[in-house]
């Protein structure tokens, strides 16, 4: 594909308005870029939806199911977030999510209740519950817990800016001025989309490197940490490690299996030069089996740990 007509491309003029957005602090380049939006908050509700774009979109035109775990991930912590101090942050603790097999097709959107507080425990835990649909069909039910605390350093975080108002639609942008990092993301959407239009992939499985490599029962999947997946801290955003786990252990299965259902549990933040999901079949029956996945960073240290349950596909 010509030069000009990758600058043209929707994927490519997208990533061009995320990095605008990013420059107004307080959201990340990946929710900027696959564009959540957020409809409607505040500390007891909140709706966040996505649109069915071709940088989120599966084969079929179906939200993807990475972008449907970084819904879940962001729309769970919502009415959590609202109203902090923005010397405080919420890290993911647990998430769990109970799919109906249904397919995310046109606008998808989380429909959240802050559930309250943990009772009795030392530090603050947020709990939250949500029902992910599309088009009014119920896609996923999920259940979320966060801890409230401190920014690293004793510094600050803006609050998200699109919560309160919507987010410019075609933001100014000059690219003489350019940083590294947004150089260096520009540069992967370009050799994504190159990729995909020759090969016929999905657009976010290749920009996320998202291409596990099945095993005897079992799979392995790494993926770069860099400025497209960090969040706000710089850790990779949990809803995009959440969503490693599910894609590597739909792996270690095949597809003759469908995700019905993942509990995670998370142990300390996705860090690092790269992290690596591990798959193993725990359980594979005539009609069931269950998938045990673990998320390392390069160093070793785990981040995320995940069960998730399946179904065999029907003829």
């Amino acid at each position: 594909m010509k030069t000009q007509d990758l600058d043209n491309h929707p994927i490519f003029k997208k990533a061009k308005r995320a990095i605008a957005l990013t420059r107004t602090p307080g959201y990340h380049f990946c929710g900027n870029f696959f564009d959540f939006v957020y409809d409607n908050a505040n500390s007891e509700h909140s709706e966040v939806h996505i649109d069915p774009e071709p940088q989120n979109t599966d084969h079929d035109q179906s939200v993807h199911l990475v972008l449907l775990a970084i819904l879940a991930d962001m729309g769970l912590a919502t009415g959590i977030r609202y109203g902090l101090d923005d010397r405080t942050r919420l890290a993911t603790v647990s998430l769990s999510l109970q799919f109906t097999g249904a397919r995310p097709k046109g606008r998808v959107i989380a429909v959240t209740d802050t559930q309250g507080h943990l009772q009795g425990a030392k530090g603050a835990q947020g709990v939250s519950l949500t029902h992910i649909k599309a088009d009014h069909t119920l896609i996923a039910v999920g259940y979320g817990a966060f801890m409230i605390l401190p920014v690293p350093n004793g510094g600050s975080l803006p609050a998200v800016p699109w919560v309160e108002k919507k987010a410019p639609v075609d933001p100014p942008l000059d690219l003489q001025t350019l940083t590294n990092d947004e150089k260096w993301i520009l540069e992967r959407v370009k050799a994504s989309i190159e990729h995909c239009d020759r090969t016929g992939e999905d657009f976010a499985s290749h920009f996320l490197n998202f291409h596990p490599h099945p095993q005897e029962r079992g799979s392995y999947c790494e993926v770069l940490n860099g400025p497209h997946v960090v969040n706000r801290v710089g850790h990779v955003q949990g809803g995009v490690i959440l969503a490693l786990g599910m894609v590597t252990a739909n792996a270690a299965l095949g597809e003759q299996w469908i995700l019905s259902g993942v509990t995670a549990t998370y142990v300390s933040p996705g860090e690092g030069e790269a992290i690596h999901a591990q798959s193993k079949i725990i359980h594979q029956g005539r009609m069931t089996a269950v998938v045990q996945t673990s998320i390392y960073n390069k160093t070793g240290r785990q981040a995320l740990e995940v069960l998730s349950t399946h179904a065999r596909r029907a003829d």
